[in-house]
């Protein structure tokens, strides 16, 4: 008889303080738009950047790491967490 196993890949979710405080509203803030440097996730930001400039007034912020299939660096995502007050991550292909 065969044994089939079945694995889940996804990770636990992250515990609540994690996921920081949500904004009370977009209006005028620093928004970081975070790329994995994979094929158009560049396009999917800078066009959601524009529509959330124009609707709120954010003031957009863009940082790229530098290998797709790498995490980020400390230092980088340091850089994003002290000059956004949110941010959006894209990792496309």
């Amino acid at each position: 008889m065969t044994r089939t196993i079945a694995l889940n890949p996804t990770s636990a979710p992250p515990p609540p303080e994690a996921l920081g405080i949500r904004l009370d509203s977009l209006r005028g803030a620093r928004v970081g738009f975070f790329s994995n440097n994979k094929p158009n996730a560049d396009v999917l930001l800078r066009r959601t950047a524009t529509e959330l400039e124009a609707r709120f007034g954010i003031v957009p912020l863009f940082f790229t790491k530098e290998i797709p299939s790498l995490e980020a660096g400390a230092e980088l995502l340091d850089q994003c967490r002290d000059a956004c007050d949110a941010v959006v991550l894209a990792a496309l292909d």
